[in-house]
């Protein structure tokens, strides 16, 4: 069986190589974007299973990457689940309004986040 393959879009890269090192060590395949437009063009190329999308971002925020991504043929049935330091109550209901799939608030723990990925991977 192939190994599920997970984007992660964040703009800080020691967040990408923690959440990778967490789910290389569960043999999961990780592919990862610095920016927005990065993570659009590898969700269309990389065709991943789950999609871990940062919120605050510079140039095209998360919430901008969510809507081309739910609006696109191609990545619109990814599961998309936010990793974000902005757990106000607005950023989770917009978060979900645009097709979020699941919400983590950073800083988050490893069985939060396999928790999270386990329900969209199985």
């Amino acid at each position: 069986m192939a190994k599920a393959k997970i984007l992660v879009i964040d703009d800080e890269k020691e967040i990408i190589d923690t959440i990778s090192l967490m789910l290389k060590a569960r043999d999961f395949s990780i592919v990862s974007a610095l920016d927005g437009q990065d993570g659009i063009e590898k969700a269309k190329s990389e065709n991943p299973d789950l999609i871990l999308l940062d919120i605050m971002m510079p140039g095209i925020d998360g919430y901008n990457v969510c809507m081309k991504l739910k609006s696109a043929k191609e990545t619109k049935n990814i599961p998309i689940v936010v990793i974000s330091g902005k757990a106000e109550r607005d950023a989770i209901v917009k978060s979900h309004s645009l097709g979020v799939s699941d919400f983590i608030v950073k800083p988050f723990n490893l069985p939060t986040l396999l928790g999270k990925v386990g329900k969209y991977i199985r």
